[in-house]
């Protein structure tokens, strides 16, 4: 995607997953219908993630 080490470090989990979707659309990926992504995470996965208000 033409990240630098440091770009990705300073980038919080959501703007990198943004990213790599609006790259992955840009160059035709398709979706995989398999629940990938935030779908697939339990609450108490989202929770130990440090996300709240879900």
């Amino acid at each position: 995607m033409g990240f630098t080490p440091a770009q990705v470090g300073a980038m919080t989990p959501w703007q990198f997953m943004a990213c790599v979707e609006g790259y992955g659309r840009a160059n035709g990926w398709k979706p995989d219908g398999g629940g990938g992504g935030a779908d697939a995470l339990s609450d108490a996965d989202l929770k130990e993630m440090g996300i709240v208000g879900f």
